[in-house]
């Protein structure tokens, strides 16, 4: 298997995200309590766009075979 599996679709994905802004912003939880299902909410997607912007600058990584060391020519 490769590193990519996908445990939950992407519907419930933005299901659940739904439901956690629901409970941050409509619910009748006290207020601490909202403020920290909000700040949860917002420090994971930006966590999320942080390891997105790290993985789309860092390129592509330098092989071995274009390091050329010494004079003597490559084929």
């Amino acid at each position: 298997m490769d590193g990519d599996i996908t445990l939950a679709s992407k519907a419930d994905l933005a299901f659940d995200a739904l439901r956690f802004l629901y409970v941050g912003f409509l619910s009748s939880l006290p207020a601490w309590a909202r403020y920290t299902v909000l700040a949860l909410f917002a420090l994971t997607v930006v966590y999320g766009f942080v390891g997105w912007l790290r993985k789309r600058s860092a390129g592509r990584p330098a092989t071995t075979a274009d390091v050329h060391e010494d004079e003597a020519r490559v084929r």
